[in-house]
């Protein structure tokens, strides 16, 4: 009964994280796969580049929602293991949707809601990095690598459990793998905004 609890906790988060919503925003809007225009990631800042900063915004809130959720349901099916399993899944599912062959976002934003139903003070600081970097620079991606490495800093400093700390780094460190193009193209001047202020 226990492994099952883990396993459905599991599939639920992951097909959670499957839906892609800047996939679904997109093509609704465009007729267009968001996989074809720009960078290829179906996430926010390519959202934003392809219909525009309201719907990239519209993007955002909805994979932070399902991250919340999926940790939400886990941490009720199985406890924290569950969330911790839940936030695992729901992260894997939005950066390898089965159904769009594998080629999703990178995980940030459902990856944010996961962290703040898990563990709000830990989160909050690394959230509202992001929020202010990405805000004053246009960059979501600059928020996005900064908010990744002040959480693996707070997560030292907020009292957690080890294996809660553990999969904070392991995740905050997948998620900068993800945006290493973004690292270079940041180091190098060559980055697009993804919000221009006019």
């Amino acid at each position: 009964m226990e492994i099952l609890r883990a396993v459905a906790d599991v599939i639920i988060a992951y097909l959670l994280g499957s839906i892609s919503f800047s996939y679904l925003v997109v093509k609704a809007k465009t007729g267009k796969d968001i996989r074809t225009i720009g960078s290829g990631s179906a996430g926010t800042t390519n959202t934003a580049r392809a219909v525009g900063k309201p719907l990239a915004l519209l993007v955002m809130a909805l994979d932070i929602a399902k991250g919340y959720l999926a940790a939400q349901l886990g941490m009720a099916l199985y406890g924290d293991v569950g969330g911790l399993l839940a936030f695992v899944a729901v992260i894997l599912g939005h950066m390898f949707p089965f159904w769009l062959g594998f080629h999703g976002g990178k995980g940030v934003a459902c990856g944010a809601g996961a962290c703040l139903a898990l563990s709000p003070f830990t989160f909050i600081p690394a959230l509202l990095t992001f929020i202010v970097l990405a805000g004053v620079s246009g960059y979501v991606s600059l928020g996005s690598v900064v908010g990744c490495l002040v959480l693996i800093v707070t997560v030292f400093i907020v009292p957690e459990p080890w294996f809660f700390r553990l999969l904070y780094l392991v995740m905050a460190s997948a998620v900068l793998f993800m945006h290493r193009a973004n690292i270079k193209r940041l180091l190098n001047g060559t980055e697009s905004k993804t919000f221009h202020k006019k």
